[in-house]
């Protein structure tokens, strides 16, 4: 199943972020009111799990919360509109 643009960025972005967790994301994520277990966000954010775009943004806002506080050079865009698939 292809990823969108959109995932492949969060992908990357998750990547270079060694410091944040699996567990850390997904304790962010279930804070937002995320429903995913770690084990299905970790399929997400290493590409091999198709986001739908809710979950997509989700993921972002707890990335860019995590980045606001720890590396403010980094910013995983979001699904405008929930159809962003560049």
């Amino acid at each position: 199943m292809p990823h969108t643009g959109s995932q492949m960025e969060l992908v990357e972005s998750y990547r270079r972020c060694p410091a944040l967790s699996i567990e850390e994301l997904w304790r962010r994520c279930f804070e937002l009111g995320g429903m995913n277990s770690p084990l299905q966000l970790e399929a997400f954010v290493y590409g091999f799990a198709r986001l739908t775009p809710h979950e997509h943004n989700l993921i972002a806002v707890a990335m860019n919360e995590y980045f606001a506080e720890f590396d403010p050079g980094q910013f995983v865009p979001y699904m405008e509109n929930g159809c962003r698939d560049n």
